[in-house]
């Protein structure tokens, strides 16, 4: 009985650190992106067999920190009227972005990578 007492109580103890939000140095929040494939030409691409990894990315105010390479993206702010604020292109060897201080306020952080785009909220 104690046997499987302590069996479920590791197992419990090993569930609770898998969920919990990962402690990371200076304030650094982990993005979760959502996908979705766009369209080129006005049609929408095949969907691969496999799932599309999307891009570590952490915020640290108005830095993101890359973990993946992501050379060759382009990284965009959109407002809740769906405009465009900000806008670059990741550079090769380029691991963290500075998004501009004058930003405040809740955008849609998306970074488009190929025939896909990685999108979530942020609070700047």
């Amino acid at each position: 009985m104690i046997k499987r007492f302590c069996l479920l109580f590791v197992f419990f103890c090993g569930m609770s650190t898998m969920f919990a939000d990962p402690i990371l140095p200076g304030g650094m929040v982990q993005l979760v992106l959502n996908v979705k494939p766009i369209k080129i030409g006005g049609e929408h691409t095949l969907h691969p067999k496999s799932p599309v990894l999307a891009p570590c990315v952490y915020q640290d105010g108005n830095q993101l920190t890359f973990d993946t390479s992501i050379e060759g993206c382009t990284v965009q702010l959109v407002d809740e009227n769906e405009d465009v604020v900000f806008s670059d292109s990741i550079e090769e060897n380029q691991t963290s972005l500075v998004l501009p201080s004058t930003l405040t306020g809740t955008y849609e952080l998306q970074i488009i990578q190929g025939d896909y785009m990685f999108y979530c909220e942020i609070d700047l």
